[in-house]
């Protein structure tokens, strides 16, 4: 049960690390590849949940986490089309963060998503600690079986 724990804290700080990247798009901080808004299921933390987290798939707990996290990833790319859409800005441009024609009136509109994302994102992990309550309520034999 210890490694179980252990990767789901681990996707819970990708998550958390990935949501950092949103802001950091706002303000025209350069990001990487992998941090532009991508599939849900590609990000770090939906590899884990689609992947070896489906082992959990039997939880509601579990459950309960997909749904929010879809409407994340939407949020996100809301975002990053509001600072990047309409621009002349390459794919490049777009994964260093140049963001020199954004105007203020969009990057008032991306943090108004944004606080709407941060919501999203802190009831992801209120329910990811919840499926960790849960994990640690059934103790290793019954989380052994789901495994």
């Amino acid at each position: 049960m210890k490694e179980i724990i252990q990767k789901l804290r681990k996707a819970k700080m990708a998550h958390k690390r990935w949501v950092g990247h949103a802001s950091a798009l706002i303000e025209g901080i350069p990001i990487e590849k992998d941090q532009v808004p991508i599939n849900y299921t590609d990000c770090a933390f939906g590899s884990w949940y689609y992947d070896e987290g489906q082992n959990l798939s039997s939880l509601q707990e579990y459950k309960n986490i997909e749904d929010p996290h879809t409407k994340l990833h939407v949020i996100y790319m809301e975002i990053f089309k509001i600072l990047f859409e309409k621009k002349k800005v390459s794919f490049f441009g777009k994964l260093i963060g140049k963001s020199a024609t954004i105007s203020e009136a969009d990057k008032q509109l991306a943090r108004a998503k944004f606080r709407t994302l941060e919501e999203v994102s802190k009831s992801i992990v209120n329910k990811l600690d919840t499926l960790e309550a849960k994990l640690k309520q059934l103790g290793e034999q019954e989380v052994a079986k789901l495994l």
